[in-house]
C-alpha cells in the first residue's frame, strides 16, 4: 500500500503541472488588436471609475491624457485604451483594461515608449508582451509591483539621452499598429504560431511546437510574468459607485436609456459568452484530483492507482449523463464532442427550457451510474464469480452517484429540490440544508463515520450559498413578468432597463455584476413546475436517494435488529427456567448480615481504604487478601455466607474469592507436607462446595468446578504419597460420594440457557459497535451480512427452538444433565457459538463427574492396599456411566486410567448440532487421565483440570 501511494503521489506531482502546462498551452492563442478612438462618456462608467486612480497615479509623474481608445480583438471581451504624454521626458505611456474571453479577470497593463531618432523605441513593460519583439524595440519585459519602480527604471534607461524625440500622437498611434503588425507577422514567421482557418487575425500554437512553449510558460508562472493584475501597491483603490449615476451619464450629450440599456446588454454577452480559462481547467482538475483523493481515502487504500482509474471512468460517465439530454433538449453553450473534465455541462444553457427537461438534465448524470452500480451489486450476490474489481467499480459508482442525489446545492440532488420547491419557498431552503447537515454530523457521531464527518461539514458549506440564491429570488419575484418571456435578449433588456429607471446603473461593472445578472436571468425565465414534475420528480429523487440509504442502513442496522429480536427470545427463555431453580428462603439475623457485610468490605478494600479492583480472576485478588481475611474464613458459616450471596447482601464476586482464599490455604499445607492440616482443610473443602451450591451462574459453577478439581488433585496426592490412614480415606471417601450425585436439572438447565442469553446479549452489543467501525466499502461486507439476516428471519419466521432451550428441557423431562441425545423430537435453531457454550457446558460435567469417580477408586485403592499388606487387585477394571472406562495399570504403575470412549460409542457431535449450514463446532480434546497410586512414579497428566 506505501507502495501504491508513493507511486501515485509520484504520478501527480510530475503529471499534474505537465497536465496544466498542457492546457494553458492549449489556449494560447495571438489576437490582433485594432485601436478605434472613441469619447470619454462611450466608456462606461465602471471603467472610467476604476481606472482614474491610475490615471492619477500617472498624473503625480508628469503624464496627462492625450488619446481614449476601444481595443477590438477576438480576444477581448472588453477593452481600453489610455495614450498618456509626459512632454518634458518626451515619453508615451500606454494604459490597457483588458477582460479577456479566456475567462480570467480584468487587468490593467503599463507600458512606456520613448523614440529615439534612429527610429528606435526603448519600452518598458510590466508583462511578457511577446517573445518575438519588433528590431527597433530595445525592451524590458517583467512584472512591477508599483508604477513607481516601473518608471523610474525607464526613467534611468532614457535620462541624459539627447536623441530623444517626441512624435505627435497621430505618428505614434501609428508606430502602435506597426508594431502591433511585426509582431503579429514574427510570431508567423518564427514558425511557431499560425493562423487559423477563421480568422488570419488569430493565431494558434503549432502542436509541433507544443514541447518547446512548455518551460517558458512554466518560467513564466513561476517568476511572475504571467501575472496581471488590476492594482499596484502604490495606486489608490477605486471610489465607490456612487448611486446618482444614472442612463445620462455623459450630461446632455450622453447616453439615452435605449442607448444606456444597448450597451449593457453588448458588455453582458460579451462577458458572459468567456470560454473556460487556464485557471477555471486547473479549478476543475483540483476538484477531480480532490476527489479522486477523496475516494482513495475512504475506499481505496489498499489500491489506490485502481481507486483513481475507477473514480476518474465513473466522473466521465457522469458528466456523460448530463451532456446527452443536453444535446437532445438543444441546450446552448454545450460542445458537440463530448470531452470529459472540461465543465461542458457548466456551459449549457437554455434558460426557459421546462421543468421536466431540467428534471431529466439533473438526474441524468446520477440515477444511470447509480442503476448501473445496483445491478453490479445484486449481479455478484448471484453470481459469486463476478470480479472484485468490478463489484469495487459498482460499489465506489453507488456512492458517488448516491453522494451526488444528496439534497443540497450544488449537488444534482440539491438542483432538482431547489427546482421542485425551494424557487418558490426561498426561506426554507437554509433551515432545510442546516437540518440536513445537523442530522448528518450526528449520524457520524453515532457511527464514528469519517464519511458522514466529510458531507456534512460539505453540507454546511451550502448555507451560504443558500443565503445569497434566497436575494436572487426576491429580487426576481417583484418582477411582474417573471415566468412570461421566452426571448433572452427581451428579458435582459427588460432587467436593465428596469435598472437604469430606479437608478441603479452603478451595478453594472460592480464586482461580477455579469454573474448576478445571469442568476438573476435564469430565475425569471424559468418556467414553473407542473404539478405533475414535481410529484414525479420528487417521487423519482426520494426513490433513488432511498434505494443507496435504505442498503446502508440494512447493512447497518439489520444484523442488530435481527440479533435484539432473539436477545428478547431468550430473555423470554430465561423466565422459562428461572420459575423452578431452587429459590432462596433461608433468612439470616441481623447480626449475621452485619458481620458479613464487614467481611466483604474489608475484601472490597485495599490498602489505606482504597477500592480493591475485582478482577473475573478470584485468584489473582485471593493471594493479595489471603493475610487479611483467612483466619476470620476459617471460622465463617458458609451456608449463611451463600443465602447472602444469592440475596445480594455482598457483591457477586466476593463469596468466589472467599472459597479461592481457602483452596489455597489447602495447597499451601499440602506442599507444606502437613497432614493434619491438609487432611482438615480437605474435608473443610468439599463442605464448602457442597454449600456453595446452587451455582447461580455458568462463571460461578465453572470457577466451583475448577476448585473442587484442585481439590480431588491434592487428596490424589495425598493418597499416593501414604499418608492417609483407613480412617481418613472413608471419610474423604464419604464426602466425594456426596458430591457425586447426579446434577439438579432445574439448576443446570438454567445455567444453560441464562449463559446463552448473556452471551447473545453481547454478542448483540458487540455486533451494534462493529456496524461503527463497518468498512467504507461496505459492498464487501454487504452480502455475508445479508445472508446472516435472510438466515435469521428464517429461523424468526420458522419459530424454531434455540438448541440450548431444546436441550435443557430435554434434561428436565430424562432428568440425565450434560447428555447430548442423538435426536431432540425438534427443529432447532443453532449458532455456532451456541453449539461451542453445548460441548463445553456438557464436557466440564462430564470431566468433573469422571474426575471424582477416579479420586474414589484412587482412595479405595488405597485402602484396599492398606488392607492387603501393601498388594493391588488383580485385571481391576470399571465402566463409568456417559462413555468412559477405568483401568488398574500395574506394569508401569501402578496408577488409575481413565480413557474416554465417548467416540466410540456414538459421535462426539449430534447431527441436530451441527446444521449443514453452519461449520462443525469443535468437540474438545478427549478427557483422559492417569491418577498415580502408592509406589508410582511420577506421570505428566494427558488434560488440563
Amino acid at each position: 500500500m506505501s507502495f501504491g501511494f508513493a507511486l501515485l503521489a509520484l504520478v501527480f506531482a510530475t503529471g499534474l503541472p505537465l497536465f496544466c502546462a498542457f492546457i494553458a498551452v492549449a489556449n494560447v492563442r495571438r489576437y490582433r488588436v485594432k485601436a478605434h478612438p472613441c469619447d470619454s462618456y462611450q466608456v462606461p462608467p465602471d471603467v472610467r471609475r476604476r481606472m482614474a486612480p491610475w490615471l492619477n497615479r500617472m498624473g503625480h509623474f508628469g503624464f496627462r491624457q492625450v488619446q481614449l481608445s476601444r481595443l477590438e480583438s477576438a480576444g477581448y471581451a472588453e477593452a481600453h485604451r489610455w495614450i498618456l504624454l509626459n512632454e518634458e521626458e518626451r515619453t508615451y505611456a500606454t494604459l490597457e483594461r483588458t477582460v479577456p474571453v479566456s475567462g480570467a479577470g480584468a487587468s490593467v497593463s503599463l507600458t512606456m515608449f520613448t523614440a529615439l531618432r534612429d527610429g528606435t523605441l526603448v519600452v518598458t513593460a510590466d508583462r511578457r508582451i511577446t517573445h518575438h519583439p519588433p528590431a527597433w524595440w530595445q525592451d524590458v519585459q517583467r512584472f512591477f509591483g508599483t508604477v513607481t519602480s516601473q518608471w523610474k527604471l525607464h526613467y534611468s534607461r532614457v535620462r541624459g539621452d539627447k536623441e530623444r524625440v517626441l512624435p505627435p500622437i497621430e505618428k505614434f498611434t501609428g508606430m502602435l499598429e506597426a508594431d502591433e503588425q511585426a509582431r503579429h507577422e514574427a510570431q508567423v514567421k518564427g514558425g511557431e504560431f499560425v493562423p487559423t482557418r477563421q480568422d488570419p487575425d488569430i493565431l494558434r500554437l503549432r502542436f509541433a511546437r507544443l514541447p518547446s512553449r512548455v518551460m517558458p510558460l512554466l518560467a513564466d508562472f513561476f517568476t511572475g510574468r504571467s501575472f496581471r493584475s488590476a492594482t499596484r501597491r502604490d495606486v489608490a483603490a477605486p471610489t465607490k459607485a456612487r448611486v446618482d449615476e444614472n442612463e445620462r451619464v455623459g450630461g446632455p450629450i450622453g447616453l439615452s436609456v435605449n442607448q444606456a440599456v444597448e450597451q449593457d446588454l453588448a458588455r453582458y454577452r460579451a462577458l458572459i459568452a468567456v470560454r473556460s480559462s487556464p485557471l477555471d481547467h486547473l479549478r476543475r482538475i483540483v476538484v477531480l484530483l480532490g476527489t479522486v483523493a477523496f475516494f482513495i481515502a475512504i475506499f481505496g487504500r489498499d489500491q489506490p492507482l485502481q481507486t483513481a482509474l475507477t473514480v476518474l471512468v465513473l466522473a466521465a460517465l457522469h458528466e456523460a449523463g448530463h451532456w446527452v439530454p443536453m444535446k437532445l433538449f438543444r441546450y446552448k453553450g454545450v460542445p458537440p464532442v463530448f470531452i470529459p473534465f472540461t465543465g461542458a455541462t457548466e456551459r449549457g444553457r437554455k434558460l426557459h427550457a421546462p421543468a421536466w427537461q431540467q428534471l431529466v438534465v439533473l438526474l441524468g448524470g446520477p440515477l444511470p451510474g447509480l442503476i448501473a452500480g445496483l445491478a453490479m451489486l445484486a449481479h455478484g450476490y448471484f453470481e459469486p464469480s463476478t470480479p472484485r474489481w468490478l463489484l469495487d467499480a459498482a460499489g465506489m459508482a453507488v456512492a458517488l452517484n448516491a453522494l451526488h442525489l444528496l439534497p443540497v446545492l450544488p449537488m444534482d440532488g440539491g438542483k432538482v429540490i431547489d427546482l421542485l420547491v425551494f424557487r418558490d419557498m426561498p426561506m426554507l431552503r437554509p433551515f432545510f440544508t442546516v437540518t440536513a447537515s445537523l442530522s448528518a454530523f450526528a449520524a457520524a457521531l453515532v457511527l464514528k463515520s469519517r464519511v458522514l464527518r466529510y458531507i456534512a461539514a460539505a453540507m454546511f458549506g451550502g448555507v451560504l450559498w443558500d443565503m445569497r440564491t434566497i436575494q436572487v429570488v426576491r429580487g426576481a419575484r417583484k418582477l411582474p413578468w417573471a415566468g412570461e418571456v421566452n426571448d433572452e435578449s427581451e428579458a435582459l433588456r427588460r432587467i436593465f432597463r428596469g435598472m437604469r429607471e430606479e437608478g441603479q446603473g452603478a451595478f453594472i461593472g460592480s464586482e461580477g455584476w455579469h454573474k448576478k445578472i445571469e442568476a438573476l436571468l435564469m430565475e425569471v425565465m424559468r418556467k414553473r413546475p407542473a404539478f405533475i414534475t414535481r410529484f414525479a420528480g420528487g417521487t423519482l429523487l426520494a426513490v433513488s436517494g432511498a434505494i443507496p440509504a435504505l442498503l446502508m442502513v440494512g447493512v447497518l442496522l439489520g444484523p442488530v435488529l435481527s440479533d435484539a429480536g432473539r436477545v428478547v427470545r431468550n430473555a423470554e427463555h430465561v423466565i422459562e427456567f428461572r420459575k423452578t431453580f431452587p429459590k432462596e428462603t433461608r433468612q439470616l439475623s441481623a447480626e449475621d448480615q452485619a458481620t458479613l457485610i464487614a467481611l466483604a468490605t474489608e475484601t472490597e478494600t485495599g490498602p489505606e481504604q482504597s477500592v480493591r479492583p475485582l478482577t473475573d480472576e478470584p485468584s489473582e485478588t485471593a493471594a493479595d487478601v489471603l493475610p487479611v481475611i483467612a483466619k476470620r474464613l476459617d471460622q465463617l458459616d458458609w451456608n449463611k455466607a451463600n443465602i447472602a450471596s444469592r440475596s445480594n447482601l455482598i457483591g457477586a464476586r466476593v463469596l468466589p474469592i472467599w472459597v479461592e482464599v481457602q483452596c489455597l490455604q489447602l495447597e499451601r499445607s499440602a506442599t507444606a507436607g502437613n497432614r493434619a492440616e491438609t487432611l482438615e482443610r480437605a474435608e473443610e473443602m468439599l463442605g464448602i462446595l457442597a454449600a456453595a451450591e446452587p451455582a447461580t451462574s455458568l462463571e460461578r459453577r465453572q470457577l466451583l468446578s475448577s476448585i473442587e478439581l484442585r481439590v480431588l488433585s491434592v487428596v490424589e496426592r495425598e493418597a499416593s504419597a501414604g499418608r492417609l490412614e483407613v480412617d481418613d480415606l472413608d471419610r474423604l471417601d464419604t464426602r466425594i460420594s456426596a458430591r457425586n450425585t447426579a446434577p439438579d436439572p432445574e439448576v443446570e438447565s438454567l445455567l444453560l440457557v441464562a449463559a446463552w442469553a448473556e452471551r447473545s446479549r453481547l454478542s448483540a452489543i458487540a455486533d451494534a459497535a462493529a456496524q461503527a467501525s463497518l468498512d467504507p466499502r461496505f459492498w464487501r461486507d454487504l452480502y455475508p451480512r445479508i445472508r446472516v439476516v435472510r438466515r435469521l428471519l428464517t429461523e424468526q419466521n420458522a419459530k424454531l427452538v434455540p438448541a440450548s432451550v431444546a436441550l435443557a428441557r430435554h434434561w428436565k423431562t430424562s432428568r440425565r444433565v450434560g447428555e447430548l441425545p442423538p435426536q431432540l423430537g425438534m427443529k432447532v435453531a443453532v449458532d455456532p457459538g451456541e453449539a461451542s457454550l453445548i460441548l463445553g457446558f456438557c464436557e466440564g460435567h462430564r470431566r468433573l463427574s469422571w474426575r471424582r469417580i477416579v479420586t474414589l477408586s484412587a482412595l479405595r485403592m488405597e485402602s484396599f492396599r492398606q488392607k492387603n499388606n501393601g498388594n493391588f487387585p488383580k485385571n481391576w477394571k470399571h465402566s463409568v456411566p456417559g462413555g468412559a472406562e477405568l483401568k488398574l495399570v500395574l506394569d508401569s504403575g501402578p496408577f488409575i486410567r481413565l480413557t474416554d470412549r465417548l467416540d466410540q460409542i456414538q459421535g462426539s457431535v449430534p447431527m441436530w448440532l451441527t446444521p449443514p449450514s453452519l461449520p462443525l463446532p469443535r468437540s474438545g480434546p478427549t478427557i483422559d487421565y492417569d491418577c498415580r497410586l502408592y509406589g508410582a512414579p511420577p506421570l505428566p497428566e494427558l488434560s488440563s483440570h
